[in-house]
Formats: C-alpha cells, structure tokens, sequence
C-alpha cells in the first residue's frame, strides 16, 4: 500500500475548518463548504462543518449575524 504523502489529503474535518476560518475574516457555512472544495477537494456538509465549529474552543469562537441579513450566520475563529 502507497503511503498518502499530500498533506492535505490528512487534515481532519475539524483541522480544514480551522484553518479556513482562522483570521479576520467572518465566513458563511455555505463559504466555509465552497472553500473546503476549493482549498481542500472535499465536500464537507454545512451540517458538519457547523458541528466541527461547536467543537472548536469557546474562547476563540466568534458568530454573528451578517450585516444585511436576518438569518445568515458567520462565523471565525481568533488567534
């Protein structure tokens, strides 16, 4: 068996969304999926990637409410 040398190939659900959403930028679930298809060749539901982001630690969560919206959520982790 070839042993998986891509790097990114072995990151984790939870690894991808954070390294997505780590800065200061704010994020949808439906940007944080394109992006994780994009970035990573995955398709991650945005069921999973919002249970990944409860699992992130709660003083390094940030989630508001996009301006100009009522119900769109977004989402980033700080430093």
């Amino acid at each position: 068996m070839k042993a998986n040398t891509n790097k990114q190939e072995t990151l984790t659900q939870k690894q991808r969304l954070k390294q997505i959403i780590t800065g200061s930028r704010f994020w949808s679930l439906f940007e944080i999926q394109q992006e994780c298809l994009a970035r990573f060749k995955c398709h991650d539901s945005e069921t999973a990637l919002s249970a990944r982001w409860r699992e992130m630690p709660l003083d390094k969560r940030v989630k508001r409410i996009r301006s100009g919206t009522c119900h769109t959520y977004e989402y980033r982790l700080v430093g």
